[in-house]
């Protein structure tokens, strides 16, 4: 597959120079679930500092061709490389055509898809590719505060999207990562309000809203 993105590359790319190097290389890794090489890797195989590809990644972010998911690799290290997919026409019909993958993708530190011992089925991979931390410029949406404003008034909203960016940054694992990080935060504050409707707790008490957490999680999987 990385044979086919990387003729993507030569054909539709409107990068350029070291820019469009960095682009290769990330697709000469890249398998049916991304790529996922590191900073390091990336800048050895370009003769360029990390700095420079980390500037050579963002003007590929901002032309559309590269689609960046920040330590999102499916690995299992604490420290994740970032996961990356190639953007570019006749790229996003091949990851589409994917029903049925057979992974290994676990621990390469290269980022290459190898052949594993188990199936993954596109229902059961979706949610590790779209699912992400919450994003350090993270910001509730304003059509969301209006409405959670309109809805329950008594809660000090600003106050509360502190706490829930506190909480979430010191999450770590397969919880920190939502799919939908608005949605998220609109049932935090509904939440918050049912709590403080139904006891004199403080409202920021965090060993409920790590409950509270937990039980969403429980939710989701079923």
């Amino acid at each position: 597959m990385s044979i086919q993105i990387s003729n993507a590359v030569w054909q539709h790319s409107q990068s350029t120079g070291r820019a469009r190097l960095v682009l290769l290389a990330i697709a000469d890794h890249q398998g049916e679930i991304g790529a996922w090489p590191s900073m390091k890797t990336i800048a050895k195989m370009v003769n360029a500092s990390e700095r420079s590809v980390q500037r050579d990644i963002q003007t590929l972010q901002e032309l559309g061709e590269l689609s960046v998911e920040i330590q999102n690799a499916p690995m299992r290290q604490q420290y994740k490389s970032n996961l990356y997919w190639v953007t570019l026409p006749g790229v996003t019909e091949l990851a589409s055509g994917v029903t049925e993958l057979t992974a290994g993708v676990t621990e390469l530190a290269s980022g290459v898809t190898a052949v594993g011992v188990r199936t993954i089925t596109k229902p059961l991979l979706q949610p590790l590719l779209n699912s992400y931390r919450l994003p350090e410029d993270w910001q509730p949406r304003e059509n969301d505060i209006q409405i959670m404003d309109e809805h329950f008034p008594e809660i000090d909203l600003k106050l509360e999207t502190h706490a829930f960016r506190d909480y979430w940054a010191g999450i770590s694992g397969a919880r920190a990562k939502k799919s939908d990080w608005d949605a998220t935060w609109r049932n935090w504050i509904r939440n918050n309000h049912k709590r403080q409707s139904q006891s004199n707790q403080p409202k920021n008490d965090w060993n409920e809203l790590d409950r509270w957490a937990k039980e969403q999680d429980g939710k989701n999987a079923n």
